[in-house]
């Protein structure tokens, strides 16, 4: 345990690097599409329509999104026979959505509460367990509905000024990637027969045997694979619990969505609620798997470029920002509390 406490301590420098990094870019973007996008009518109107109304239904949704984060946490590792508090599923969300912000592909997430479980008492097997059960949920959770979205309301989807040839192949790869993942998690076989096709060509091969970081790291993901398909074959016997956390995702992602209509009627302006709720599905679809820490830049962008199908050109840029502040800012400031505290933050000024 110490020496993975040690870990973590040393990569602070990696993860300030990585809020520098996002923060920048996405200022930068959002500065860029304000500047570009704003008209003197639209921010008029805009500033005249402002209420505390609004600014109370997105506080309120953002209450209803944490506790069903942490709710989601509580009762996966309730199913595992452990215990947290509710706060502590709280706080594990929040601090795996900052770490997961300020690293590339939101790589540094998952190890960081698999990390805060452990530190809770939760073995190595049944943390990961954890955290890989809330990530296939989220997968499907969007598969799902974004199938459901194109076969039922496929009117409500619009590529906005992106040409249609972009906008479905993010989209096809988006959902390529979201299947995989899937199926590599469900299916045992598929992974086990993948390593050994690999292992039939003989650069491959030869390149592991000579390479012995290589080959304990795959021996190592072999093991922790096998662990989490025995993990998951535990969960058939908590099929209540599996149901109370897919309630838990439904809520948490449901109340997200809610606040760009929230922020648009709050600006005077129709709120699309059903076209709000069916282009952020489609758009997490493709978001996780970009390079930049939090898709800094690229999330600025692509949703100024897709909503702009049914936001006004006049306040996208507007928009844009106060999206990202709360749902991406105000995650960072309220997650790299609790995050940096975990990672030996105070014991890391007193050393430095």
């Amino acid at each position: 345990m110490e020496e993975k406490e040690r870990a973590y301590v040393l990569d602070i420098d990696k993860v300030f690097k990585g809020l520098k990094i996002t923060i920048s870019i996405s200022l930068l973007f959002s500065a860029i599409l304000i500047v570009f996008t704003l008209d003197n009518e639209s921010l008029i109107k805009a500033l005249n329509s402002v209420s505390i109304f609004a600014l109370l239904q997105i506080i309120a949704l953002l209450i209803i999104n944490f506790v069903a984060a942490g709710l989601g946490f509580k009762i996966m590792v309730s199913a595992t026979g452990n215990y947290i508090k509710l706060f502590d599923g709280i706080k594990l969300f929040l601090a795996g959505a900052f770490i997961s912000n300020v690293t590339p592909m939101a790589t540094g997430g998952g190890p960081f509460q698999v990390y805060f479980l452990h530190k809770k008492g939760i073995n190595l097997g049944q943390s990961t367990m954890v955290i890989l059960t809330q990530f296939l949920l989220r997968i499907f959770f969007f598969t799902i509905m974004s199938l459901f979205f194109l076969i039922f309301f496929n009117d409500a989807i619009s590529p906005g000024i992106l040409p249609d040839y972009i906008f479905y192949i993010g989209f096809g790869t988006g959902f390529i990637i979201a299947i995989s993942l899937i199926l590599l998690s469900i299916v045992p076989s598929i992974s086990e027969n993948l390593i050994s096709l690999l292992f039939k060509i003989k650069k491959v091969k030869g390149f592991v045997q000579k390479n012995y970081k290589v080959k304990r790291l795959i021996v190592k993901g072999r093991e922790e694979l096998k662990e989490f398909h025995q993990s998951m074959e535990l969960l058939t016997h908590h099929k209540v619990k599996v149901l109370f956390a897919i309630i838990s995702t439904v809520i948490y992602w449901s109340s997200l969505f809610l606040i760009i209509p929230v922020i648009l009627k709050g600006l005077g302006y129709d709120p699309h609620y059903l076209k709000a709720y069916v282009m952020q599905t489609i758009f997490n679809m493709v978001i996780p798997y970009m390079l930049t820490p939090g898709a800094s830049g690229v999330a600025e962008v692509g949703f100024a470029s897709i909503f702009i199908a049914f936001i006004p050109k006049g306040i996208i840029g507007i928009v844009t920002f106060l999206w990202r502040f709360i749902t991406f800012y105000f995650i960072l400031i309220i997650g790299g509390f609790f995050a940096l505290r975990e990672l030996g933050w105070k014991r890391r000024k007193s050393n430095g």
